[in-house]
């Protein structure tokens, strides 16, 4: 039974004023506990930051980690940096906006959408314990302010080009930002940040679909607001939690720490109340 781990981190955009701070720190954090605590040798675990995470390379990175995948082995997919939408390539004027991840070298025009990813981890083999932890914003907000570089925290969420053109010329888009990652229907979200839902991965996302994740200044160095508190709560339980647990003690740190965002959790009900990276029974 193997154990292995694809970690992104991207602080460096081709994207002027698009820079995040805590990206690579996230991946070295998080590469530390599941050495530490989780039982993953160093060279199972594979790492694209900054100008190595680009599409092609997320992409092939991830269908390897999912294709390479047998009976008992445990999986784990984390991803810190921005997140954004895109107008779905079905919809009308933008009625509709697609959630997408953002690489290095994002291309506004072919984005590295969710439903690649659905597709994706649809194909997992049977037996196969995969994690997916995804540490940026998918949020619909318009905002596009500018912060200094040295601000405190700041969302890791992208504004579209269509959204900024929408905004400047006093229009807004239509309809909302449809998401395939997660398969809870909004209803269900709403009564709870920890959902039953049958998707073959145990889902982990940053915040509510009406919130950012933060990329900020926490214990003296710049960090993802989520992965620092899930590192805090593992390193607290050595590694051995269950998934309920360790998102109530990380709901309760972001808290404690004035952080507005709530994680949210999705997965079969044997999953949520598992163990964190256990195998499959």
């Amino acid at each position: 039974m193997a154990r292995k781990a694809l970690l992104i981190g991207i602080n460096r955009y081709r994207i002027p004023g698009a820079d995040l701070r805590g990206c690579v720190n996230d991946v070295t954090n998080l590469s530390r506990v599941l050495v530490d605590l989780c039982g993953f040798a160093k060279g199972d675990i594979k790492v694209l930051i900054d100008e190595n995470a680009t599409q092609v390379a997320m992409q092939k990175g991830i269908r390897a980690l999912v294709s390479g995948g047998r009976k008992g082995d445990v999986l784990l997919l984390h991803y810190s940096g921005h997140g954004a939408n895109v107008p779905d390539a079905d919809g009308d004027e933008a009625d509709r906006r697609d959630e997408i991840l953002c690489p290095h070298d994002l291309d506004w025009k072919k984005p590295l959408t969710d439903d690649w990813l659905r597709t994706t981890f649809d194909r997992l083999r049977v037996g196969v314990s995969m994690t997916v932890i995804m540490d940026c914003c998918h949020s619909g907000s318009n905002t596009r302010a500018l912060f200094p570089p040295d601000a405190k925290r700041v969302p890791r969420y992208l504004p579209n080009p269509w959204d900024i053109m929408a905004e400047e010329s006093g229009r807004k888009l239509r309809g909302k930002v449809q998401g395939s990652l997660r398969r809870a229907s909004p209803a269900a979200r709403k009564r709870g940040d920890a959902v039953t839902v049958d998707i073959p991965e145990l889902l982990i996302t940053g915040c509510r679909d009406t919130q950012t994740s933060a990329d900020a200044h926490i214990g003296g160095s710049y960090n993802g607001a989520l992965t620092y508190a899930l590192t805090t709560v593992l390193r607290e339980a050595k590694g051995r939690i269950g998934h309920r647990d360790l998102h109530a003690k990380v709901l309760a740190w972001l808290k404690r720490e004035d952080f507005e965002q709530v994680p949210q959790l999705e997965g079969r009900k044997a999953r949520l109340d598992g163990d964190f990276l256990a195998p499959l029974a």
